[in-house]
């Protein structure tokens, strides 16, 4: 007899009702997951889980995590290029947002820098969630934004007899892109072996032209190229007393970052993931299911001009998670775990270049403050390397619980985590090092708690409110750089003072499901004291007169709120409804609106379906953003037109999906103001993506 999924894990997992539907394929997987008997998920759970299948990931034909998520309500993309996507939550992004690969960190750089894109390949992914309020605790209690996390089914939970294969492929107009992935799986009953690959490419891509300003860019994005390879194997054995699995998975990407003087400034990222997973099915009577992940990760990527290379990241990362669903009493059950991390980061920053981590060892110094630093603005600037090398340990305990009450459903949940960031300073030459007290180890206990609790109004709606005290330790990176960002013409400044920061958020939804129609109305405040920010200095670097930063803490708020709604008019046509909007600004020192801020941004839609056929025309507005901080200007407004069709059929025991879509088709020209870039890396133009997925 096959185990069943607890109730407390099966409720997150299956409520995508709280998502508004971004496509058609879509629309079709929500409505798939609550027509399988979860109806009462929709009231158990306080903060909704959005989730996409692989069916709707591929249907979207996008190549990047945040390009594919900014559909979502309350989801924006931190957009360096085509190359790079990460996802921005409520406003919020770097660390208070965490991508996850199978439930471990994504092992990357991507919180570092908005230039460096997040290692998590979605031809690969079987499932994206998006998870919000006490469940992500169980990723670390600074995740004050939100967790996103890929699955794959490189490991397999359940058996599988026979041979499946899936072959997926797709062209673009705007950047002469394609792509193609290959995935399979063959199993006895008892072990599983999986493969996969994919390779992608595309082109300098063309910006829109309607609306444009005169003295915006037009034309063709120069260095907006991208290039990606991967591939994977899996072995697992599974059985009705749990699962056990390795794989091992190799990911590269190539991407030009387009600037201001149209250099060929790229980024080239590689990465090697191990990973062992398993479970026991109910060891005990009191205990539902006991998880492992292990996982280790070599990562490195070079920054480049032209041929030479001026940058190079170095970093390998081990990390444990142990978890279990335990079964309380008649009411409460809980999920326990303790997870552990290991991250050593090394790199040099140099315009001579870099072919090693350099190492200055054996050169004598006696502690004081190195002469070639330089004084400018009241802040000491380094040329040389960024950073000392550091090894950063992460410690964590948490407990989430679940349990009935006579209106419907409470959960609270806790969190300890023990930072130790260790320092080694002989990367820096003497001559530019501050003095030895400054590489002293760092330590940071942040604590979270949660609670979350719904209404149940009656079978068809509910309520839900959340509060929260989530903690965050300051990174490495935020606490140490000091030094040249090539691939974003700028310099960071350290700041050696930043200590935790501590949020305190309120969340209230209402949700409606009726036969017809869905309605979600979520709205939320989040009181920082000591908010981490990157705040843009009033003068160049004393070097090249790029442009300064420096990791500040002041007090702030972000509010706003989300919307939805989904209505079928009948068995074929639907309409789709959303909107979102929030504001973020320091409510202590300068009081200025927060940078890079999403700007309010509207969605409707009309779906049709009939047999094998669906279809969808829709009309995306990002709304001006009026509120920029004082470093920033206002980005103006703009709106997209898309219409996509697809047909689905069976051609000699295959199963196959076309697709056709044309996104923007009006040409508008756009700039997002998530992006450090906007000026130079505008909305692609006018765009026909044609797909094709193969599966036997």
């Amino acid at each position: 007899m096959n185990p069943q999924t607890p109730n407390f894990v099966r409720s997150r997992v299956c409520l995508a009702l709280a998502a508004v539907s971004a496509s058609a394929s879509v629309w079709a997987e929500m409505d798939e997951v609550v027509a399988i008997g979860q109806q009462s998920a929709v009231f158990d759970v306080a903060q909704p889980v959005t989730r996409l299948d692989g069916d709707a990931i591929r249907d979207e034909a996008k190549s990047t995590l945040g390009d594919l998520l900014e559909r979502l309500p309350g989801v924006s993309n931190a957009s360096f290029g085509p190359g790079v996507g990460r996802p921005v939550i409520r406003g919020m992004a770097s660390s208070r947002v965490k991508v996850l690969t199978n439930g471990t960190d994504s092992a990357d750089v991507s919180a570092m820098s908005s230039d460096h894109a997040p290692m998590a390949e979605l031809s690969a992914a079987q499932t994206i969630e998006v998870v919000q309020g006490p469940a992500t605790l169980r990723y670390g209690g600074g995740a004050i934004g939100g967790v996103v996390n890929l699955s794959d089914s490189r490991i397999h939970r359940n058996a599988l007899e026979g041979t499946e294969v899936m072959l997926s492929s797709t062209l673009s107009s705007v950047d002469e892109g394609r792509s193609l992935a290959v995935t399979a799986d063959s199993g006895n009953g008892n072990w599983v072996l999986h493969a996969d690959g994919f390779v992608r490419r595309s082109e300098d891509y063309q910006a829109g032209s309607q609306g444009r300003k005169s003295s915006e860019r037009e034309g063709e994005v120069i260095n907006s190229d991208t290039t990606g390879r991967g591939g994977a194997l899996g072995l697992s054995r599974t059985s009705d007393d749990g699962f056990v699995g390795l794989s091992v998975a190799r990911l590269e990407y190539r991407y030009g970052v387009p600037n201001e003087e149209n250099e060929p400034a790229r980024v080239e990222p590689e990465q090697t993931r191990y990973e062992l997973r398993g479970a026991i099915y109910q060891p005990f009577s009191w205990m539902d299911e006991w998880r492992i992940n292990l996982s280790y990760n070599d990562y490195i990527h070079d920054e480049t001009e032209g041929t030479f290379v001026v940058g190079l990241f170095d970093q390998e990362t081990v990390q444990l998670r142990s978890d279990a669903d335990l079964v309380l009493s008649e009411n409460w059950t809980a999920t326990v775990g303790v997870q552990w991390s290991q991250r050593e980061l090394a790199l040099c920053h140099d315009h001579g270049g870099c072919s090693e981590i350099p190492d200055y060892s054996d050169r004598s110094w006696d502690g004081s403050q190195g002469l070639n630093l330089s004084l400018f603005n009241g802040y000491l600037f380094a040329h040389d390397t960024p950073m000392p090398e550091t090894t950063t340990t992460d410690v964590g305990l948490f407990w989430i619980g679940q349990r009935d009450w006579e209106h419907g459903m409470i959960e609270v949940g806790v969190r300890v985590d023990e930072r130790t960031i260790e320092l080694d300073e002989n990367a820096i030459r003497p001559s530019h090092r501050k003095q030895a007290a400054y590489y002293q180890d760092r330590n940071f206990t942040p604590v979270s708690v949660s609670a979350a609790a719904t209404w149940v109004l009656d079978e068809q709606q509910r309520l839900g409110f959340s509060l929260a005290r989530a903690q965050r330790a300051p990174d490495a990176e935020e606490i140490l750089w000091n030094g040249d960002h090539h691939a974003t013409f700028s310099f960071q400044l350290d700041n050696g003072d930043l200590d935790i920061e501590t949020a305190y958020t309120m969340d209230a939804n209402w949700l409606y499901q009726g036969d017809e129609q869905a309605v979600r109305l979520a709205a939320f405040l989040y009181e920082f004291e000591d908010y981490i920010y990157n705040d843009l200095k009033a003068f160049g670097d004393p070097f090249h007169s790029n442009a300064v930063y420096r990791h500040e803490q002041e007090d702030a708020r972000f509010y706003g709120a989300e919307a939805s709604w989904d209505q079928a008019v009948n068995d074929s046509v639907g309409v789709e409804l959303a909107a979102d909007w929030v504001r973020a600004r320091l409510t202590s020192g300068t009081k200025d609106n927060l940078p890079r801020t999403p700007a309010p941004s509207l969605m409707a839609a009309v779906t049709w379906q009939q047999e094998s056929w669906q279809a969808r025309a829709e009309s995306r507005t990002h709304l001006r953003q009026s509120n920029p901080s004082k470093t920033e200007v206002e980005t103006d407004g703009y709106t997209q037109l898309n219409v996509a069709v697809s047909y689905k059929t069976g051609i000699s025991g295959a199963d196959v999906n076309l697709s056709l879509k044309g996104n923007n088709l009006t040409d508008a020209y756009g700039q997002s103001h998530t992006s450090y870039l906007k000026e130079y890396a505008p909305i692609p133009g006018r765009n026909f993506v044609l797909s094709a997925t193969v599966r036997y």
